[in-house]
């Protein structure tokens, strides 16, 4: 009998009678392999060690690729509890994101701007852009020698004129100029405060007062009286 066939063979009436969903070698399962194959091959003309030692050494990689990927299943199904936990944690505190997009709902927002690399230290103005959903410019902040650092500057939804803007989504940019005249663009922040998580994408999504921000785009999370402190540097 060939030695594979009979090494199968052998296994599929072992998984028969166990009922198992799912095939798993352990280490007796590999002695009553060794055992049936010593008795399906002919005397007078015994299997190749060689071939023999090698088929085993495939079946114990296969355990242990099994068993590899049952671990790692179990360590992402870990992960995933903690990262919810973690998700419900923020549900009150204040967060700034690293994003250009916000929703306005008509109470103000705290727009901030980073000026990172070498330019940082070196912008002598900055403009914070406000742009409607079109990307058409509905108002714009001037900042006057913006020093290193995180920054924020409170938007109440005015239009510059005095009009008041409808709720909807907005964005911004951040575009700083150098003594020389060179423009460059700065990091644009939002800042938040979280009233919820949502589950139901791939990767949990915060819901702020700001709209929706995924965990992966905060930069820094803070507590009510520290945001208040910080927005108002």
């Amino acid at each position: 009998m060939n030695t594979i066939e009979a090494l199968q063979g052998f296994r599929s009436q072992n998984d028969q009678k166990a009922g198992k969903a799912e095939d798993e070698l352990g280490k007796a399962e590999f002695l009553n392999l060794l055992v049936t194959q010593l008795k399906n091959q002919d005397p007078l003309n015994p299997s190749d060690p060689t071939e023999f030692t090698a088929q085993l050494a495939q079946y114990s990689s296969l355990e242990q690729l099994q068993n590899i990927n049952s671990n790692m299943a179990a360590l992402e199904s870990m992960q995933s509890g903690f990262d919810r936990l973690s998700a419900l944690s923020l549900i009150g505190k204040s967060v700034v994101a690293d994003s250009d997009t916000f929703q306005f709902e008509g109470a103000a927002v705290e727009l901030g701007y980073r000026f990172a690399g070498e330019v940082a230290g070196q912008v002598a103005q900055a403009r914070v852009v406000v742009k409607n959903e079109a990307g058409l410019v509905v108002d714009e902040m001037q900042v006057n020698s913006p020093a290193e650092g995180e920054h924020f500057l409170p938007w109440t939804g005015s239009d510059g004129d005095g009009g008041q803007l409808p709720p909807g989504q907005y964005h911004i940019e951040v575009i700083g100029s150098l003594e020389d005249g060179t423009e460059v663009r700065g990091e644009s922040l939002v800042g938040s405060r979280v009233t919820g998580v949502d589950f139901l994408n791939s990767e949990n999504t915060l819901l702020t007062s700001n709209g929706r921000i995924l965990i992966s785009d905060i930069s820094r999370v803070n507590n009510p009286t520290q945001a208040d402190e910080s927005s108002s540097s």
